[in-house]
């Protein structure tokens, strides 16, 4: 499968949980699910962001922008921030004027199993495709997506907790105590995303020695070339390459064009987070 075909049914499963959370957090009056809910609503929106942000980041460098939309995945990922911070307020007003009673059975707690089990579909299918296109953008969806798998299993137990809380005497709220909890969590995680991606936007000039170690390593089988100098740039989750070379003296301009295409499409096919190589002769 294709890195946006594997997007795409990650969207699904991740609108299908939201849609389960949702109505049965409103159906057993669980607050607590309620706000879970608005968070896998944000992980179905951060795939569609995801997708439009993939197809403007592939884009070839140009006179605008000399190296390339890379910027792009950052200001996905502060959106993203932004509407996590904005549902921490949500689920915090819940948490002070929501009035319903929880209904624990059985039913809701088969439903919280199926959600889990999808969630867990959707965790390990963006890790094995991240894995295996070296994608960088579906290794950090499959960070957001345990994170809110785990929330998920946080319900889990305040629901097991509020079964107990009937069995007990006991005048402790548990669904508003989740509901809080849910809230500074969202919030926690909504600055982290936010303070790391706008760190990310000021210093992406910051070098990978360990690629170019295995740039120049590569670049080592083509020997009509005097490489000269690599230098790699981090743009968000892709890495652009600057190689300046020495061109031998008996070498055509259309034998040295020729070369350069080979070099551009060698080093693609070895390290897929590279998205744009310019290769300039000195």
């Amino acid at each position: 499968m294709k890195e946006n075909k594997v997007i795409i049914i990650t969207m699904i499963l991740n609108l299908i949980v939201a849609i389960i959370k949702f109505t049965s957090g409103v159906i057993f009056s669980f607050s607590t699910l309620i706000g879970d809910s608005i968070q896998s609503f944000i992980d179905f929106i951060t795939d569609i962001t995801s997708l439009i942000a993939n197809r403007i980041g592939k884009r070839r460098a140009n006179k605008t922008y000399p190296f390339g939309y890379g910027q792009v995945y950052y200001l996905a990922n502060i959106f993203t921030g932004a509407l996590l911070f904005l549902i921490g307020i949500f689920i915090l007003y819940q948490f002070f004027f929501f009035t319903g009673k929880l209904k624990p059975n059985l039913t809701l707690f088969i439903l919280i199993i199926i959600v889990l089990a999808i969630k867990l579909i959707v965790v390990k299918l963006l890790n094995h495709y991240g894995k295996k296109f070296k994608s960088e953008l579906m290794i950090e969806a499959s960070r957001e997506s345990n994170t809110d798998f785990i929330s998920t299993c946080v319900v889990l137990i305040i629901l097991i907790l509020s079964v107990l809380e009937q069995s007990i005497s006991i005048n402790i709220n548990v669904d508003k105590i989740g509901s809080l909890g849910m809230a500074i969590y969202v919030f926690y995680i909504s600055i982290i995303m936010i303070i790391g991606n706008v760190r990310g936007i000021l210093a992406n000039d910051e070098e990978n020695n360990e690629m170019k170690k295995e740039i120049i390593n590569e670049l080592n089988i083509f020997k009509e070339l005097d490489i000269k100098n690599v230098r790699i740039i981090k743009m968000s989750t892709y890495y652009s390459v600057f190689i300046k070379v020495k061109v031998k003296d008996n070498l055509t301009i259309k034998e040295y064009l020729l070369i350069q295409k080979r070099i551009k499409a060698h080093l693609k096919s070895k390290n897929k987070v590279i998205r744009f190589i310019d290769v300039e002769p000195v």
